[in-house]
């Protein structure tokens, strides 16, 4: 009885063992390809789209690790859809495809205007695709946008497309979006998805504000100014600078670190039937450069400035939210999420038709600055 059941779990741990060798070889890293960036463009005259994977290599060894990479290397093929395109670079490519490395998805603005609902649900249904990878929309082709990264003099690396987007945490100057952030907000009424644009300066891919949505179809580009208001409003910003004019010499500038004190807080009241958002903002600020002819230690002209970074906080804060509105129609800040809590029922919600109204709406910015003397910046 003893021996029967030894043999038992002899048999057993033999399961396991073997099991576990057969596949060893097929999971080993030197058999794939590790794509870092994808890049989605269209054809003129086809139906077909243009397929492009950027891997990341070390020298000499194109079959390292993505994370630790100094090289790379662009694929493109001509496919039908995304997941045929997948499928020709496995058949022909040496490796297979890995996505799990996959920093960034570029769609060039072309393809982005026709739509990329089913490009964004096939990336989300690979299970390779990690949630937090960016959606970046290129103002040229996605291919020439992936090239410029890779012909650029900084150490290559899949991280260089999260220094492209993360800068949104301290410049405010862009944002961070993620495909599983976009997946969700396409398929909703509201908010409008929001993506990265990017445009290629000086053969330099730089982040230069928001690419706006409406659905899954990209409508607009907002500027880097429209792109720090809506960190503001959504609060999304966790320091930045910004350059104010001089308000004792308007031929001059001054720059001003700025984070928020508070969260931003939003009411919005229906007033004869239509939207009135009342937003309230409050930083607080170090002076970063100053001139040196004032004295900008005497607590009166500190509150002068502090009013003059009120004004220009206010301004870019009113010029972003009338255009997302009345031009656009599109609320990305999910002010629509604000106003649904006041009813109690969705019936009692659906009657107020918000999508028909937000484009009247009015809206009331009210900013607090406190500007802190370091005691490091003296008039001398």
């Amino acid at each position: 009885m003893i021996k029967k059941f030894s043999l038992i779990i002899i048999l057993f741990a033999s399961l396991f063992i073997f099991s576990g060798c057969s596949d060893i070889s097929s999971h080993n890293i030197e058999n794939y390809y590790y794509v870092v960036a994808i890049g989605i463009d269209k054809i003129d005259g086809s139906e077909n789209i243009s397929l492009s994977v950027q891997i990341a290599t070390t020298s000499g060894d194109s079959s390292s690790d993505s994370s630790q990479s100094t090289e790379s290397k662009i694929y493109t093929t001509e496919a039908l859809n995304l997941t045929s395109g997948i499928s020709v670079f496995d058949n022909y490519l040496s490796k297979k495809l890995n996505f799990s490395h996959c920093s960034a998805v570029i769609f060039s603005e072309d393809i982005a205007k026709e739509g990329i609902n089913s490009y964004i649900t096939t990336l989300a249904n690979n299970s390779e695709i990690r949630p937090t990878c960016k959606i970046i929309i290129s103002n040229t082709t996605a291919v020439k946008a992936l090239e410029c990264i890779s012909n650029s003099d900084e150490t290559f690396s899949s991280k260089l497309y999260e220094f492209l987007v993360d800068s949104a945490d301290y410049t405010g100057y862009s944002i961070n979006p993620q495909i599983i952030d976009f997946l969700y907000e396409m398929n909703l009424e509201f908010p409008s998805p929001v993506a990265t644009y990017a445009m290629i300066t000086d053969d330099i891919l730089q982040n230069v504000g928001i690419a706006v949505f409406d659905g899954d179809k990209f409508v607009a580009n907002l500027d880097v100014l429209d792109s720090l208001a809506y960190s503001f409003i959504t609060n999304n910003i966790n320091i930045c600078t910004i350059s104010i004019t001089d308000p004792f010499y308007p031929d001059k500038y001054i720059d001003l670190s700025l984070s928020p004190k508070k969260n931003t807080k939003i009411k919005i009241d229906l007033v004869n039937g239509y939207p009135y958002i009342q937003i309230d903002m409050n930083f607080e600020c170090s002076i970063n450069s100053m001139n040196d002819y004032f004295n900008y230690e005497s607590t009166e002209n500190i509150k002068i400035l502090e009013d003059a970074a009120n004004k220009y906080i206010e301004e870019i804060c009113l010029n972003f939210l009338y255009k997302i509105s009345q031009e656009y129609n599109l609320d990305i800040c999910n002010f629509k999420n604000i106003i649904s809590s006041k009813y109690l029922t969705l019936d009692e919600y659906n009657k107020i038709n918000w999508p028909s109204i937000y484009k009247y709406s009015t809206f009331k910015v009210n900013v607090e600055t406190s500007i802190e003397y370091s005691g490091l910046l003296s008039s001398e």
